[in-house]
């Protein structure tokens, strides 16, 4: 469904940048404006949301290289260069970007040389040659400061303190990025000035010093705030939101998520609106404030149902559950879960509908409906996209006992009246026997009964060893059932995952790049329609990636947070995020690409990580979270 999704957008997109540049050119008609730097400009644009057709047009320039000049030639090859570092085949994009910087070099063109070289810095930085890649952004910043470039000047020094950052050089990348925010301040570029904040206070977070990240996002508000830049000053809030609840300031963290919350109402970004009333809702059910959670869950509830977002409905029936278990209104609580599940399925909201059956079975338990809890129980076990844990395995075997004694006592009073009918039977045939035969028949039948009692007992021990076999071969064949579903669904739970990651970066690039071009088009009416459709395509764009991987992953492995903080209790929040997503075998992109992190801060936290939990250079990280 995702990948459906990614591809209309991408396709759409595409269709409407392809109708953009045939306007341009049909009001423009006196500008004579290069075929190729327009296929430039078009793979440009859709590199990061549709890398396959840019690698096309790309590809298209090369081989028309005896028709364009080599400035647009290198400009192809670095574009080629980016979309294979994109899909990790390092080594191809490794030979496109030498290729550029050769040419480069050779025509003496100082902005074709600082776009190679920022390039060639990024690649190396993601192949973790830190030297290469440090040289590459050194050099390129000299000569940014001697072209005067400061767009130049300003992603060298980002791409320098990320590199610092990278190899856990923290006062090294937080001078770099200081730096960087006072040439934006000289500038006058308070966008740049936001950014540098923003990096700087990733810095402070990775080295422990949340207050004081705390601190520089708030500058970072206060500047986007002060740009009217809304949904970057709503998505800072979550962030800001995050961080107080990092240090248990969940007052704090609600303040933010309220402020938030009114922003993107304003926005009329309804998904937004109901993610923030959400988390506050759930804040205020942690701090045990169920009057105010349950009113706010409602609230949720009614707002989702007049604009029909069933996926809102579903989270908020299955916190208004929680609420009512714990709060004993049992009754209630079964009545919301099971409307849940009902919405869940209509919808195929597969990866929470194993919560949901969770939640279920818990309420049913505490009512006292044994049967009906394990069944969801069972429904939750096949959904779920991991191995069960031990207490869900006990849960499930109490609840299986549980329903088993219910039955067996129905079947034993039905055994035992059966029994004393067939007892009555034998007694009479016995004292008819007694009464009509003789010692010698007497003696016959009491053999006859002694065999046929010791060949029933030599069946019934057959029946029942090939019983225990056939019960054993059943629960390997079951085990292994649940072993090769669970594979697939762990690997369906990251894929869900990246894909919703990949969604949001695409969306967020999409308006990026698409936003300036509203401007281009001479009638008001254009530019309104362009940005309806603009929205309605990126809609998604602030949507957190690991929100449903989270609550998925908390329920299938509920210990293993609980564990790895028995071993380690300083971990950040951030840190058992990648701690969770490196045992599921993701590669540090995809890592860096769903907890909205670059590449170089996934392998500074990966360090951290190790320093903290102390293992030895011989020892895999990887290895080590899968057996906790």
């Amino acid at each position: 469904m995702f990948v459906l999704v990614r591809y209309l957008s991408s396709s759409l997109c595409f269709f409407i940048i392809l109708c953009f540049l045939w306007r341009c050119q049909s009001h423009h008609t006196d500008q004579e404006i290069n075929q190729t730097a327009k296929q430039l400009l078009l793979a440009d644009s859709i590199n990061y949301f549709n890398p396959r057709a840019a690698d096309s047009i790309y590809r298209l320039v090369i081989i028309d290289s005896a028709k364009i000049s080599l400035n647009d030639f290198v400009k192809a090859l670095l574009g080629l260069s980016s979309v294979y570092s994109n899909r990790s085949a390092f080594d191809s994009a490794t030979t496109f970007v030498n290729k550029a910087f050769e040419i480069a070099e050779s025509l003496n063109d100082t902005t074709l040389i600082m776009s190679c070289l920022l390039e060639k810095g990024n690649l190396t930085l993601n192949l973790g040659d830190h030297s290469q890649s440090e040289q590459c952004y050194k050099r390129g910043l000299v000569l940014a400061k001697l072209k005067k470039s400061s767009d130049f000047q300003n992603r060298f020094f980002l791409g320098l303190g990320n590199e610092q950052l990278d190899r856990g050089d923290y006062p090294g990348a937080g001078k770099t990025f200081t730096e960087a925010i006072k040439f934006a301040e000289k500038n006058g570029d308070e966008k740049n000035v936001a950014l540098g904040m923003e990096n700087l206070a990733i810095t402070l977070k990775f080295s422990g010093e949340i207050r004081e990240a705390i601190k520089y996002n708030k500058q970072a508000l206060q500047i986007r705030k002060k740009l009217n830049l809304l949904r970057d000053y709503a998505s800072g809030l979550q962030n800001l939101g995050i961080l107080y609840r990092n240090l248990e300031l969940n007052d704090s963290a609600l303040i933010c998520y309220r402020q938030a919350y009114t922003i993107f109402l304003e926005l009329n970004d309804s998904l937004s609106i109901v993610r923030v009333r959400y988390n506050i809702g759930v804040i205020l059910k942690n701090q045990k404030k169920f009057r105010e959670a349950e009113d706010e869950m409602k609230s949720i509830l009614q707002f989702c149902q007049q604009r029909n977002i069933i996926e809102g409905q579903v989270y908020s029936l299955s916190t208004l559950a929680s609420i009512y278990d714990q709060t004993n209104r049992t009754e209630d609580g079964l009545i919301a879960i099971d409307s849940a599940i009902i919405k869940a399925k209509r919808i195929r909201l597969y990866a929470n509908l194993s919560i949901l059956y969770d939640r279920q079975h818990e309420i049913l338990a505490n009512l006292g409906r044994y049967k009906e809890a394990y069944m969801a129980a069972l429904e939750s076990r096949d959904l779920s996209d991991s191995l069960l844990s031990i207490d869900k395995q006990k849960e499930i075997t109490t609840l299986k006992a549980r329903f088993e004694t219910e039955r067996k006592e129905a079947e034993n009073g039905m055994l035992k009246k059966d029994l004393e009918i067939q007892k009555s039977r034998i007694w009479l045939l016995w004292i008819g026997l007694m009464l009509a035969s003789l010692t010698f028949t007497l003696l016959i039948t009491l053999l006859y009964f002694r065999h046929r009692r010791v060949k029933h007992q030599k069946q019934l021990a057959e029946e029942k060893s090939l019983r225990m076999e056939l019960e054993q071969k059943n629960r390997e064949i079951e085990l292994g059932k649940i072993q090769v579903e669970t594979q697939l669904k762990e690997q369906e739970l990251v894929f869900q995952a990246l894909v919703r990651a990949d969604l949001t970066n695409m969306n967020r690039s999409v308006r990026e790049k698409l936003v300036p071009f509203k401007f281009k088009l001479p009638a008001k009416k254009d530019q309104e329609h362009f940005e309806q459709v603009l929205n309605n395509l990126t809609h998604e764009a602030a949507k957190d990636p690991m929100a449903e991987f989270e609550i998925t992953f908390k329920q299938l492995h509920g210990s293993f947070y609980e564990k790895l903080l028995n071993r380690c209790p300083e971990l950040s929040k951030t840190e058992l995020q990648v701690c969770a997503l490196i045992r599921l075998n993701l590669s540090t992109k995809d890592i860096a690409n769903l907890i909205n992190l670059a590449v170089a801060s996934v392998d500074t936290t990966r360090h951290h990580i190790r320093k903290k939990l102390k293992l030895d250079q011989s020892e895999n990280l990887s290895t080590f979270l899968i057996t906790i």
